[in-house]
C-alpha cells in the first residue's frame, strides 16, 4: 500500500514540475520576444581574425 501511495504521490510531482517549468518557459518567451539570444562564447571576432584558429597565441598575448 505505501509503495502505491509513494508511486502516485512520486508521478504527481513529476506531472507538476512539467507543468511548472512549461508555463515559466512560455512566460519568458512572451518577455523576451525582441531580445538578441546571448552570446555564448567569450572570444573576441578580431581575436580570431588576426591571430588565426591556434589558441596559444591568444593565451601568451593575455599572459
Amino acid at each position: 500500500m505505501w509503495l502505491l501511495i509513494l508511486t502516485v504521490i512520486f508521478i504527481f510531482g513529476q506531472v507538476w514540475f512539467h507543468l511548472v517549468e512549461g508555463l515559466l518557459s512560455k512566460i519568458k518567451s512572451l518577455l523576451n520576444r525582441n531580445k538578441e539570444p546571448p552570446v555564448w562564447h567569450t572570444f573576441e571576432e578580431a581575436d580570431s581574425e588576426t591571430n588565426g584558429s591556434c589558441a596559444g597565441q591568444t593565451q601568451e598575448r593575455r599572459r
